[in-house]
């Protein structure tokens, strides 16, 4: 690696100055890569540690969306949230296990303050143990911390139907947080589908396209509860095969070719490689796998990442090359 950069510098293919930043940039995108393969072949071997470590840090959220469940606990929200040394801590254990990948949730995480500290300290300090690649979710209508390698926002359609889902403003509030936003990681939204953004998965799209600050969209399905607003099987068929075509299109679909097509199988109970990902979850719970393993939402999951998660697993290269550098690498500082 080293004598390609410097043979690059040698025949004046960049300039001088960026001679430095970029061979830089390329050595630690090579050892992070070295860091993942390393991982996967312990994995092959019998060493079944996580890679990806997520963490619910609180449950309090300023939006009451129609789907979630987590915001019925808000009435303990102060009992409800992990503190910063207990976050510091799991993230530590979690790296020595084998984790680089960290993902904050909630609730709101961009919400979450603890001794003086606030989100982006955590993302400082994920990044200071050594993860790779540290991102969370938000629902873009407070603060955005730019800290991290990737940020998901949350999209459920275009205004009136976004609104409809989450709250009266919200979508505008979004747009115009993005708009101000200098950021150099990587922006994507996150739609779940459901009963009242079935139609609009298209339209949904097009915002995504158009916004020169998102640089793809990662369609999900709703994983129950709330059982009422789940979409049937031949719906779910029809849905994957609108995003198929869309992505063929040319339109910015971050799901990968073979992840879409196990989007439209629904039981992962037996097929889910549970020890890929982690969960620490406020209260002091800790699982290694999906804390919705054997239940009734496991029959009946829509989270895109099982699908991911599962290819990587299998060593599909085709997959790997379509999601490492958003969802795996760091980004170019």
């Amino acid at each position: 690696m080293y004598i390609i950069v410097h043979y690059i510098y040698i025949f004046k293919v960049i300039p001088d100055f960026l001679y430095f930043p970029l061979f830089g940039w390329i050595m630690n995108s090579a050892l992070q890569f070295c860091g993942y393969a390393k991982w996967w072949i312990f994995a092959k071997l019998g060493r079944k540690n996580p890679l990806v470590n997520t963490m619910i840090i609180h449950s309090a959220c300023n939006l009451r969306c129609k789907h979630c469940n987590i915001v019925t606990q808000n009435d303990v929200v102060e009992k409800n949230k992990m503190t910063y040394d207990e976050i510091i801590s799991e993230m530590e254990f979690r790296f020595k296990s084998g984790a680089r990948i960290a993902y904050f949730e909630g609730g709101e995480p961009t919400m979450w303050k603890d001794s003086g500290k606030d989100l982006g300290d955590l993302i400082k300090k994920s990044k200071e143990i050594g993860y790779y690649n540290v991102g969370y979710t938000t629902n873009g209508t407070g603060k955005i911390f730019t800290e991290s390698d990737v940020i998901s926002v949350s999209l459920d359609g275009p205004r009136e139907i976004h609104d409809e889902i989450r709250q009266e403003g919200v979508f505008d509030k979004l747009m115009e947080n993005l708009e101000k936003l200098e950021f150099k990681g990587s922006v994507f939204a996150n739609m779940v589908i459901q009963r009242d953004n079935l139609e609009h998965i298209e339209e949904t799209a097009k915002v995504v396209r158009d916004n020169e600050k998102m640089d793809g969209i990662i369609f999900n399905f709703l994983t129950p509860p709330p059982h009422e607003l789940t979409v049937t099987t031949e719906e779910k068929k029809i849905a994957v095969d609108t995003i198929r075509r869309l992505k063929g299109e040319g339109y910015p679909i971050l799901n990968s070719k073979k992840g879409l097509e196990l989007l439209q199988i629904e039981d992962w109970g037996d097929k889910c490689p549970h020890y890929l990902s982690a969960f620490t979850v406020f209260g002091g719970y800790r699982f290694n796998g999906c804390p919705m393993q054997n239940t009734d939402s496991c029959k009946n999951c829509g989270f895109s990442a099982v699908r991911e998660y599962y290819l990587v697993d299998k060593g599909s290269f085709t997959t790997i090359a379509e999601m490492s550098s958003i969802f795996a690498m760091s980004k170019k500082d």
